[in-house]
């Protein structure tokens, strides 16, 4: 590997940024003008750079889906209490049905709600939900243990992710789910859960209209869970503690759980965006480097309009992408492999973009080399380290480690492991998939004060006194690994074995056979 020398204009990546968390892009918010007219301008970039649609003839890839608004909220009813939404808990659904109500519903707590084969531990295990509601805690065992032994001890794994207890919920047959919120294993406060679910929100649609996912994705207030417990003779901390330690056994609350809501649905297609910038020798692998283009829109309260420009989190990303796409085109002798820019809708509401380019690939999975993805990106002064999301995953993590040494800087590892944080960004959708995936992001780590203060709320806007230095030295970076990939003949692995793993392996073994 060499270091880059492609050439980052920082005057055109601020305009860039500037232009794309401006209050004319409306929060870049998906099936809005908003996206209309980020569409367009990705695409008018693309164009303008010289780079060919991504998808036969098209830079854009239609993605379905259904805009879901919960309203009418009734409040919970479960175990003799009333909790009121949105300061208590949060409910909505993706099942495409214009009422929902719960009724009547047994309530079972279930620990962290996991069931990990490779881990020995099984929440589940000789348990019948079906149609009841489930109540968990968030994260996973290892985080409130510190067990180094017990999954990967504080750094969070996906059975710790909010998707995957959904998920697994509804393949037990469960008809509710309420996830108790704690802000230290969660990684972020009760406000960002209680914006992030109380508004309009995204889903894929399948051939069921989303019938076999669970009908209430439900978060509850600590405080609330507190109540809860004490109500029906419990207590939490002691439940807590018990849910941690192997050979937890799923206790039932002996009481009833009751919920109405209403939901307003638009079902329209929303787009992803990529060019490619084809290669000369192997022009079917692709290398891949990626941002989300969607933030969460604007939002009318009270008769006032919010708009959440989302500058760092993420037209900080679409930005680097956009402009290492044009200093990676003016290679005049080209690239063997082929490069793809791409920026996907919806990964704020659950990466549902990412989620349906990764099951409806331009190219086979097993011709993608590699997915870099940018997720927030260092705005102010460079640093001498980069951050690592994920341990002993990847063979990429080496090839970061390598970039990272030409340029005098080192590894950092992630310095929130419990918050999960390689499980949350569109590259992780193309993972699940077995493709090798890292992720770039500096959300916070130079400013202490953007989570607490800009992540998800309306102050996360571009700043003139941004320095930049960050984001030159990480382009010129990630400008390296794109060129190491794209010009050689190496295929980043997986080390540790995982569904992700397996999936590569068979994915890559296809490929063989034919």
């Amino acid at each position: 590997m060499t270091l880059s020398n492609a050439s980052i204009d920082l005057d055109v990546y601020r305009q860039h940024v500037k232009t794309l968390a401006s209050d004319e892009f409306e929060g870049r918010g998906p099936l809005s003008k908003g996206e209309e007219k980020t569409v367009d301008y990705l695409v008018t970039q693309y164009k303008k750079l010289g780079l060919k649609p991504a998808f036969g003839d098209s830079y854009t890839q239609a993605v379905p889906l259904a805009k879901i608004t919960p309203k009418n909220i009734s409040s919970l009813k479960i175990g003799g209490l009333d909790f009121s939404a949105g300061s208590e808990f949060t409910a909505r659904t993706q099942r495409i049905v214009n009422d929902y109500s719960l009724t009547n519903s047994d309530v079972i707590f279930v620990g962290y709600g996991i069931n990990a084969p490779e881990y020995n531990w099984n929440d589940y295990a000789d348990l019948d939900v079906k149609g009841k509601t489930v109540v968990m805690l968030v994260n996973d065992p290892g985080f409130a243990s510190k067990d180094p032994e017990l999954f990967q001890g504080n750094a969070m794994t996906y059975y710790g992710r909010w998707t995957y207890k959904y998920e697994e919920a509804a393949r037990q047959g469960a008809e509710a789910v309420f996830i108790i919120h704690e802000t230290m294993p969660a990684g972020y406060g009760w406000g960002v859960v209680e914006n992030s679910n109380s508004n309009t929100k995204f889903s894929l649609v399948d051939d069921d209209n989303n019938a076999s996912q669970v009908g209430v994705m439900g978060w509850l207030h600590l405080n609330a869970a507190r109540q809860l417990f004490e109500k029906v003779g419990m207590d939490y901390g002691e439940l807590k503690d018990k849910a941690s330690k192997p050979g937890f056994m799923p206790i039932a609350l002996n009481t009833k759980a009751s919920l109405g809501f209403t939901n307003t649905i638009e079902r329209a297609e929303s787009q992803n965006v990529a060019g490619i910038l084809e290669g000369t020798d192997k022009p079917e692998e692709w290398v891949m480097l990626h941002a989300h283009w969607d933030h969460l829109g604007k939002v009318e309260k009270n008769g006032q309009t919010t708009i959440y420009n989302g500058a760092v989190d993420n037209a900080s990303g679409v930005a680097g992408v956009i402009t290492l796409a044009d200093a990676l085109s003016k290679r005049e002798e080209g690239f063997a492999r082929t490069l793809m820019f791409s920026a996907f809708t919806a990964e704020e509401t659950g990466l549902l973009g990412a989620d349906y380019f990764a099951n409806n690939p331009p190219v086979p999975t097993s011709n993608m080399v590699a997915f870099l993805n940018i997720d927030g990106m260092n705005v102010n002064d460079d640093v001498d380290y980069i951050l690592q999301y994920g341990e002993s995953y990847l063979s990429i993590e080496d090839d970061l480690a390598t970039a990272a040494a030409l340029q005098g800087r080192t590894v950092k590892m992630d310095p929130r492991p419990q918050n999960g944080l390689f499980f949350r960004s569109d590259h992780f959708a193309l993972a699940k998939q077995g493709v090798p995936s890292i992720l770039f992001m500096s959300l916070g780590d130079t400013d202490p004060s953007f989570i607490a203060k800009r992540y998800h709320k309306a102050d996360d806007d571009y700043l003139p006194s941004w320095t930049l230095g960050g984001v030159q030295q990480d382009l010129s970076l990630i400008g390296s690994m794109l060129n190491y990939y794209a010009q050689g003949d190496v295929w980043p692995y997986w080390k540790r074995d995982s569904d992700f793993k397996d999936k590569r392996t068979q994915a890559m073994e296809v490929k063989k056979a034919k």
